[in-house]
């Protein structure tokens, strides 16, 4: 077991990746970051071993062992960055010339960001009430997934080009947004296969256009029958499967991967220094900016807790969640305990089970992984998770939380119309402003508040229609090429709610591809 200060046998990955006999010894700096999973099941990873992992061999999440701090007053000397430069500073705290050539790495991020529609790639707007918006829906598919999983279909493919003829399958499961941010990050990527688990009649149907639409060759989607937890279910079933891991290379592109919660770490940096004038970061009294996240899996608010730990001034951070509200019902109660999963207006948050949890229990629990280990074995059994009072206690000194039910959703995205020169929430976006102003209203927060903004409207046509009436709604124009996918082939995979059926699968697909290349 890895405790906290102990001597820890380090297990290795070797020959995860198909092509390869072993992985080379590292021959790490000084300051070089390893991985271990949150259970103790590995420890001394490296960057390209966690990446190309990305689900611990003992079922626990990846994390770095110790968290980089931003140099002193370097805040300050980003200010006015590109988001690609300032991205790289960020990101290279973490990745090290051991691990990625710097301009390597720059060429991975520009490769990345030059997908997105706008220059600033996520801009920040003021909105009502003194509120900001961060919007991160200006990738290939109008969510905010874009800005993690193209660096993370570029850096996939940088790691495998090191390494001649190696290849990966990435399995993964969405509840709309992933999915096909996932595939536009993928897409034709040379070494990857990639498959695509989503609940079937779950997600908006632009979303589901999105995913099937796209029929290159390496790309293959599961419409599953079940709920998004069914499909996070079975891609950790297959990732816990020893034999079918290895044989087939898995690789995540969930945010159980790390590389995902790292991309994000930088909007919180880039949003703080556009609502904050020169110098606000420096000194005992630096100003301090909160920030409100729509919340279903964990990673993203997730990342916003990361960058605070390396020193970004934050106050609070709004976990802000809809119907579907386990999180908030522990960060309310002490309540983690699984009930029905209830569709809504915002399906990407209509989840259950927050697989990112596991790493911020981890982190509050003292770095103590056979705490965690021994949480998690009884939730996954059919039990609640049921924290100590001293676990609770430091989770709730972290974050916040609020529950927005669809009513509100809807009257906020129609409020925020009417007083914002026609400025449209999608639904998830929504529950972010809702919570905000929930949380300005009762006197919790006097900082800055950032909402972030996961997605275009454009994508929940049909819930913004319920909030601002069919009149309005008719008169607004879809964006392309959303307004286009309905005339595009499709290609997609129906599968029953079945581990077995779903490993079958890829196992006829990956034969049938090997066939023909």
């Amino acid at each position: 077991k890895e405790l906290s200060g102990t001597m820890l046998r380090t297990v290795r990955v070797v020959s995860r990746i198909r092509g390869m006999s072993s992985w080379a010894p590292s021959s790490a700096a000084a300051d070089r970051i390893h991985y271990r999973s949150t259970r103790g099941g590995q420890s001394g990873l490296t960057f390209e071993e966690a990446v190309l992992q990305g689900l611990g061999t003992d079922k626990g999440l990846l994390v770095p062992d110790r968290i980089p701090q931003i140099p002193k007053g370097a805040i300050e000397e980003w200010r006015g960055k590109p988001f690609n430069d300032l991205a790289l500073e960020i990101v290279s705290l973490y990745v090290s010339e051991a691990d990625i050539p710097r301009t390597a790495l720059k060429d991975v991020i520009d490769r990345s960001y030059s997908t997105f529609r706008s220059a600033e790639v996520t801009p920040v707007r003021s909105l009502v009430d003194g509120l900001h918006v961060l919007e991160l829906f200006h990738g290939p598919t109008f969510a905010f997934k874009d800005v993690a999983l193209q660096f993370l279909g570029n850096l996939f493919e940088y790691l495998l080009k090191q390494r001649n003829g190696a290849t990966i399958t990435v399995v993964g499961a969405t509840s709309g947004d992933t999915g096909s941010s996932a595939i536009h990050g993928l897409r034709g990527k040379e070494g990857v296969e990639c498959f695509i688990l989503y609940p079937e009649g779950r997600t908006s149907p632009i979303q589901e256009q999105q995913m099937i639409s796209v029929t290159d060759p390496n790309i293959h989607n599961i419409a599953l029958a079940g709920t998004f937890d069914d499909c996070q279910r079975t891609v950790k079933a297959l990732f816990a499967d020893d034999e079918f891991r290895q044989t087939h290379a898995l690789a995540a592109v969930n945010s159980i991967n790390w590389a995902r919660i790292l991309a994000q770490t930088v909007y919180y940096v880039y949003a703080y220094l556009q609502v904050t004038q020169a110098g606000a970061s420096l000194g005992p009294d630096a100003t301090k900016v909160s920030f409100s996240v729509p919340t279903g899996n964990f990673g993203d608010i997730l990342a916003g807790w990361y960058a605070k730990q390396m020193g970004l001034p934050v106050d609070q951070l709004l976990v802000a969640t809809n119907e579907n509200d386990i999180l908030h019902r522990f960060f309310s109660e002490g309540d983690y305990s699984r009930s029905q999963v209830r569709q809504t207006l915002s399906p990407s948050m209509d989840i259950q089970i927050s697989s990112n949890f596991e790493r911020f229990l981890f982190h509050m629990g003292g770095d103590n992984a056979e705490e965690l280990s021994s949480l998690m074995t009884r939730f996954e059994g059919g039990g609640a998770l049921e924290p100590s009072a001293s676990l609770l206690k430091a989770c709730q000194s972290h974050m916040v939380s609020a529950r927005i039910p669809d009513a509100e959703v809807l009257a906020t995205i129609s409020d925020v119309h009417a007083r914002a020169d026609g400025y449209t929430l999608d639904p998830h976006s929504a529950i972010g402003v809702a919570a905000a102003k929930q949380m300005v209203a009762q006197g919790g927060s006097s900082s800055a508040m950032v909402c972030l903004a996961c997605a275009h409207w454009a994508k929940f046509s049909g819930a913004v229609g319920k909030a601002l009436g069919t009149e309005k709604a008719n008169k607004m124009t879809l964006p392309e090429p959303l307004a286009s996918l309905h005339t595009l082939p499709t290609r997609v995979s129906k599968l029953p709610n079945s581990i077995e059926r779903v490993k079958s699968h890829i196992v006829e697909t990956v034969s049938t591809r090997n066939a023909s290349t």
